[in-house]
């Protein structure tokens, strides 16, 4: 009788430490996360400098400014004027834009952007999860969507991305998402690809409890995505891409910027 007892003790621990090393591979565990290095961007070879920074600021020309701490989230980012802009930016120049932008709900850091010859870009890097709501609601993100999909993030969790895009006219003209990574888990992009644009206001609508029929319910999933991408460059004043694509260490964009961009620090 011992005997089995302690072989049952023993398969329980053994399940119960395979759930936890699978949890801290996802970046759900803190500590053993470190020891899986699932708290780690996946390093894409991309170093960048102040250099960088400066240099990829003096190429926008965008003023930042900074708005009083009391703003609404939903106004939390305000753009203003728009200037041409015809010029290139290096991997190691949108990494430095990326780790640095002056706004109280940022929600990246450690983040590496790189440019591939095939017409591909990578990012990887990590989400401030505090963060991610404000963000959302000052991009104007459906807020009941968010915080159903937050829910389920790992604290912080690192991620990576890579795809092909391009822009022409302010439309989106290339959509080829590749990989798609959060933690350590891939997340399946036939999954993500899967909205239905007849079914957005139902979506937003249902309760937390009822996302996930109706998600299984949705169609068409990559021209809703195009759609929404299209819409959301539209509504970003100042901004208007004539041709925007990914070359071997550079982003060519020809186009306009915002003359300035006035955020809550």
């Amino acid at each position: 009788m011992n005997k089995i007892v302690k072989i049952l003790l023993i398969i329980i621990f053994l399940l119960a430490a395979s759930a936890l090393c699978f949890f801290a591979y996802l970046g759900y565990v803190p500590v053993l996360s470190s020891v899986f290095g699932a708290d780690k961007a996946r390093d894409l070879g991309i170093k960048y400098t102040q250099a960088d920074l400066a240099s990829a600021r003096a190429k926008s020309q965008i003023v930042y400014e900074a708005l009083p701490a009391g703003t609404p989230d939903e106004q939390s980012i305000q753009r203003s004027g728009s200037r041409p802009i015809n010029t290139v930016f290096t991997s190691a120049e949108a990494s430095a834009l990326m780790n640095d932008r002056p706004f109280k709900y940022w929600p990246y850091k450690d983040v590496q952007v790189k440019f591939n010859a095939d017409g591909s870009a990578e990012v990887s890097g990590k989400l401030v999860k505090s963060k991610i709501s404000g963000y959302c609601v000052a991009i104007g993100l459906p807020k009941e969507i968010v915080n159903v999909a937050v829910k389920f993030l790992p604290p912080d969790p690192v991620f990576y991305v890579k795809g092909k895009a391009a822009l022409v006219e302010n439309k989106i003209s290339i959509f080829e998402p590749q990989a798609l990574e959060i933690g350590r888990l891939p997340v399946s992009l036939g999954m993500i690809l899967s909205f239905d644009l007849n079914l957005v206001d139902e979506v937003y609508a249902a309760p937390a409890e009822s996302l996930s029929s109706e998600l299984s319910k949705a169609s068409n999933k990559r021209d809703w995505i195009i759609n929404y991408i299209n819409q959301r460059i539209a509504s970003i004043k100042g901004f208007y891409a004539k041709e925007a694509k990914f070359g071997d260490n550079q982003l060519i964009f020809n186009g306009s910027l915002s003359q300035t961009e006035a955020t809550v620090r």
